[in-house]
């Protein structure tokens, strides 16, 4: 049996192939998914979703692809339905982590802390998630905390306490 990330995986090339073969050389898509389906879960674990956060996720996607804009849409609705799915959290983090050399696996913290700040504050229901999947990633403490202050600093929040 495919694993979540596969199946999602053909979910979201199936209109690459259909229309751009060439296109699946210009895309690293495994952590690409996985960056989309953890913002989304970041986004979404403070009940309040709103559409900076959906434009934040679409821009950050966007700047670490060759994804057109309108194929950026398909991959948004992929990775809304993967949230709504209820994958299992720490079976997809497993899935993912075995490839990502330790540099994207920081980035990808990076990109959720900037989701999360995108209304200016980190919730503790934010944080905590961060802070699971950063763990499930087998990042260190110090990598965590050096992304929090890092995108902190860069969203203007510098006098928030950690």
């Amino acid at each position: 049996m495919a694993g979540f990330l596969a199946r999602l995986r053909r979910k979201i090339l199936s209109p690459f192939k259909k229309g751009d073969p060439d296109g699946l050389d210009r895309i690293s898509i495994d952590d690409k998914i996985a960056l989309g389906v953890f913002m989304w879960d970041v986004a979404r674990v403070d009940k309040k979703f709103s559409s900076e956060e959906k434009e934040k996720i679409g821009e950050i996607l966007k700047s670490v692809t060759n994804i057109s804009q309108e194929d950026m849409a398909i991959i948004l609705r992929a990775i809304e339905i993967a949230a709504m799915e209820k994958i299992d959290l720490h079976k997809f983090t497993r899935e993912v982590s075995n490839n990502l050399p330790y540099p994207a696996k920081v980035n990808i913290i990076e990109n959720l802390f900037r989701v999360a700040y995108v209304d200016h504050k980190l919730t503790h229901e934010e944080e905590e998630i961060i802070c699971k999947i950063s763990k499930m990633l087998s990042l260190d403490r110090k990598d965590f905390l050096s992304a929090k202050i890092k995108i902190r600093n860069e969203s203007g929040r510098e006098n928030l306490q950690l």
